[in-house]
């Protein structure tokens, strides 16, 4: 299992309830999140940002990825954030990374250097985390990244989105993530179907870097109470790969971030996201 409770537990601190959370919601409106420290990445992240007139400016802006695409919120959205709130009612969760709000846009950056074959247990990610109601048959995640690299190594998986049960009668969860050869891997830790496993050979469709990219996750299965289902990752609306045998639990919370539970030495990234939709009714689409 590539992602245990032990991993997750702090993620679990959230607010009770749930509640659909869109950027123009009231929320939490801090706009200088606690988001660690970071040594040089390669793009150095500073100590976390320094607040100006409510906005947040990083002591060296790293990668500049552009302007990012515009992206709408679908009526009836579970979850629906473009970052222009702070935290605006996440939690936030980071290990050798930072991970903050600032112009629009979710920026993850994990340090060099950390490799887990030296020193067991290490990690370099950083996610943001809420709850959500409990998945039934169908999930939607949209949204548009700019990833400064795809992970250098083999081996070395980074996740996008994850989504997992924290309850001892239902505990699991499943993960969508990049590989270095352009390709995707989901990792199922529900004790249910397959494993780790990844796209199929040839990359017909994959991940590119130095792009704003759409990525959309499916997950379906026939009924609220079937223990196994698919999965989809699709770039830019066309269609990557299908992951089947996918074990399915009651999926409560959600979390978006990027970074590597299993780095191999060369963990330095620089990840971007915005416009950040979970629809439990329909497929959300690009724009």
């Amino acid at each position: 299992m590539r992602f245990n409770r032990f991993v997750v537990l702090p993620l679990a601190v959230l607010a009770l309830g749930v509640m659909p959370a869109c950027s123009g919601d009231d929320g939490d409106d801090d706009n200088n999140p606690d988001s660690g420290t970071s040594a040089d990445a390669g793009t150095d992240a500073g100590t976390g940002g320094q607040q100006d007139s409510g906005t947040v400016v990083f002591p060296d802006a790293g990668t500049d990825p552009g302007t990012s695409p515009a992206g709408t919120c679908p009526a009836n959205a579970i979850i629906c954030e473009t970052f222009d709130k702070g935290l605006n009612g996440w939690e936030p969760s980071t290990e050798h990374a930072t991970i903050q709000a600032a112009n629009g846009m979710l920026r993850v950056v994990t340090e060099d250097g950390h490799n887990e074959d030296t020193t067991f247990g290490t990690q370099a990610i950083a996610r943001w985390a809420r709850p959500m109601p409990a998945f039934q048959t169908q999930l939607w995640v949209r949204a548009h990244v700019y990833m400064d690299s795809l992970p250098k190594v083999f081996g070395q998986m980074g996740t996008f989105f994850v989504v997992w049960n924290l309850e001892d009668s239902d505990f699991g969860g499943i993960e969508l993530q990049a590989i270095s050869d352009r390709g995707f891997a989901l990792d199922n830790w529900t004790g249910r179907g397959t494993g780790w496993n990844r796209q199929d050979l040839p990359i017909n469709v994959g991940l590119n870097a130095r792009r704003w990219m759409c990525l959309e996750w499916e997950i379906r299965r026939d009924t609220a109470s079937s223990s196994l289902g698919i999965a989809r990752a699709y770039v830019d609306g066309a269609l990557a790969y299908e992951f089947t045998d996918v074990g399915m639990r009651g999926f409560k919370n959600f979390s978006v971030g990027y970074g590597f539970v299993h780095p191999k030495g060369q963990s330095g990234s620089e990840t971007f996201y915005d416009n950040v939709v979970v629809s439990s009714t329909a497929r959300i689409g690009c724009q």
